[in-house]
């Protein structure tokens, strides 16, 4: 009777599936707090204050920048916000001070090969309204802080003397709550930078209709 020799190559074949991978060395880059801003009432729905990450670009993309508005959802009554104000959607006392590059903001030209070597800054997400409104609820001793355009405009007003002021290519992107964010911001940013300053907009899934 002739010899079965396939446990053997079965053997060699899953050994070959689970042999395990090296995991990708991933780009974890830090926390800007902006304690100042809270005196311009730039805060976060808690009254924290705002934030976001920057990588610096480096060679040929140091005149580039990416802008990517961190989403979310939203808070919809007083209630869904008083309850995100205590989670990382609602508050920077609740975020990671660090955060994982990736995608738009990998620094991986094999992943990235448009944007790996720009200027990348993730905004932190943490009004509950798509970086838009400037209002507060008061409801006794507790305060709801609905500042998402001034945390927009501190943020960008941080970045301009770190470099977006002599952009020449910006690219403002968002998903979901952060695509919203991009429609309301697109212009404001276009005519901060000025006309020399080629300036896209990226809005992944961020259109939505109200029916």
């Amino acid at each position: 009777m002739a010899q079965r020799h396939w446990p053997w190559r079965l053997a060699v074949f899953v050994a070959a599936v689970v042999t395990p991978v090296a995991a990708e060395e991933r780009l974890v880059v830090g926390m800007t707090l902006l304690q100042a801003a809270t005196s311009t009432g730039a805060v976060c729905l808690d009254g924290s204050p705002p934030a976001y990450h920057l990588h610096r670009g480096s060679g040929g993309g140091a005149g580039g920048w990416v802008l990517q508005f961190e989403g979310g959802g939203w808070c919809n009554d007083a209630p869904s916000c008083a309850e995100r104000a205590g989670t990382r959607r609602g508050s920077t006392r609740s975020m990671d001070s660090l955060e994982v590059f990736s995608g738009l903001l990998s620094n991986d030209p094999d992943m990235n090969p448009d944007f790996y070597n720009w200027n990348r800054v993730k905004l932190r997400y943490c009004d509950g309204g798509s970086f838009a409104g400037d209002s507060e609820l008061r409801n006794g001793s507790s305060v709801l802080y609905f500042r998402g355009q001034r945390i927009w405009d501190a943020i960008i007003s941080d970045l301009l003397p770190k470099g977006l002021a002599k952009a020449q290519k910006v690219l403002l992107s968002g998903c979901s709550a952060g695509g919203l964010a991009t429609f309301f911001h697109c212009d404001d940013l276009k005519g901060r930078l000025g006309d020399a300053v080629t300036v896209k907009c990226l809005s992944d899934a961020g259109f939505f209709l109200d029916v």
